[in-house]
């Protein structure tokens, strides 16, 4: 496959990207809506929110238009390939926006908030690629009958198997991102040549060994989840991060330990602040990332890292519109992104 076309279209994508000043900008607004309203002059989020012009609009709605923004840019780069196995490997390397609706719509349901109103553009790529009943999902009152209403997806069988009332929403959360590691590892095997195949387990191997760390020290800080269920969320797979040493985690009694033993993993260096975990993952992926872009120009590695970082600016816009809505001061906004000069682009 001829790579400098697709590279040339996602190069002119990511000029569409937010800058730190951006999101200083949008920080420094009053009101969802006139977040809302600064977000519609970009062009990467135009089509998204064009029709909210004159809503009452809140966080949710604003939210869930932001995930079309992200829907749009990969069918304009799914529709620029026409090599088959590149089109089956991105369809399931995408798969993780669609898990992403569900967990929105999932959390509404935690909530007990309404998810009939204000989902209509997303209903379609929930339907066809992960052949559910939409009308059911929306329907639900209770979680049971959420995950009851996610039969034909792939990761159903896994969800009612071992549903109890008992389960948080991260625990549900955790087996959705298992099923999405778990299918993504064998589709590499499946549609990606040699060279791309290694990139992308050098890429996706860093991603599971820092989510399994996190995922134990979550567990057993938050959750209080026995070890026995901790092993069951762990992803199988690996990259430096060996089966011995996570075991080590995992039976580590008390969280002082666990930090030490995170701390002395080959990633320890990174989790300096354990509260702030997630800020250290995605600032060692956007360098995973770009390396491997940077390393292997002649490859997937811009297409799948332009994803990464649209999806990160997406999260970085419902975290300030958090923000924003509790009247939080504009630097503690900022302070609470995931941003960095490795994210913004040149």
């Amino acid at each position: 496959m001829d790579y400098n076309g697709l590279n040339a279209k996602i190069k002119a994508m990511r000029r569409n990207l937010l800058t730190r000043r951006d999101f200083e900008i949008l920080c420094n607004l009053p009101s969802v809506i006139e977040i809302a309203e600064k977000l519609r002059e970009y062009p990467a989020y135009r089509h998204a929110l064009a029709q909210t012009e004159g809503m009452e609009l809140h966080r949710g709605v604003v939210e869930q238009k932001l995930m079309i923004s992200l829907a749009d840019d990969f069918m304009r780069i799914y529709g620029f390939i026409s090599d088959f196995k590149m089109r089956k490997y991105l369809n399931a390397y995408f798969e993780s926006f669609e898990i992403g609706i569900i967990k929105i719509l999932l959390c509404m349901v935690y909530d007990e908030r309404d998810i009939s109103t204000s989902i209509d553009d997303l209903t379609d790529i929930i339907a066809s690629e992960l052949k559910i009943n939409v009308s059911k999902l929306r329907d639900s009152k209770t979680v049971a009958d959420f995950i009851q209403s996610l039969k034909g997806a792939g990761f159903y069988s896994m969800l009612a198997d071992s549903y109890t009332p008992e389960r948080s929403l991260f625990e549900i959360e955790t087996q959705l991102d298992l099923y999405y590691y778990m299918n993504i590892w064998r589709q590499q095997s499946l549609w990606l040549d040699k060279g791309n195949r290694r990139i992308m387990e050098s890429i996706k191997g860093a991603e599971v060994d820092l989510r399994n760390m996190m995922w134990v020290y979550r567990l057993k800080k938050y959750y209080k989840v026995n070890d026995s269920r901790i092993y069951a969320y762990l992803i199988p797979v690996s990259r430096l991060l060996t089966r011995t040493h996570l075991m080590k985690m995992v039976e580590c009694r008390t969280l002082t330990d666990l930090s030490s033993e995170i701390k002395s993993s080959p990633y320890g260096g990174l989790f300096s602040d354990m509260e702030h975990m997630e800020a250290s993952f995605n600032r060692h992926m956007s360098y995973v990332y770009r390396k491997a872009a940077a390393m292997h120009p002649q490859s997937i590695a811009l297409t799948v890292g332009y994803l990464f970082f649209k999806e990160l600016e997406i999260n970085n816009i419902i975290s300030l519109l958090e923000g924003v809505r509790y009247k939080l001061n504009p630097n503690d906004v900022m302070s609470y992104l995931n941003l960095s000069n490795e994210l913004e682009v040149k």
